[in-house]
């Protein structure tokens, strides 16, 4: 671990291995953790857009059938007739 200085001297690290080794290790376990929730965050999300997207197409669905209903006559209206049956006029 030696480096040459600009001047052509070779530099002696001091620091120990044993601080060294848990600096890496402890910055290697950082950008682990780091990244197990980024890879959390992003499945939470796309679960999420995997249900709104449901949720959506269910409800247009709907929309599409409540539509159709209403386009199309009620069953039945043109047979209806007002009488004496209906229950309108009776004392």
């Amino acid at each position: 671990m030696d480096a040459t200085s600009q001047d052509g001297n070779k530099r002696k690290y001091t620091t120990r291995q044993g601080v060294q080794v848990w600096f890496l290790g402890r910055s290697r376990d950082n950008w682990k953790k780091k990244y197990k929730q980024l890879k959390v965050e992003a499945k939470r999300l796309q679960n999420r857009v995997n249900d709104v997207t449901r949720s959506r197409d269910n409800w247009r669905k709907r929309a599409e059938e409540l539509e159709a209903r209403m386009a199309a006559p009620p069953e039945g209206a043109a047979l209806k007739k007002s009488g004496p049956g209906d229950g309108a006029a009776v004392r």
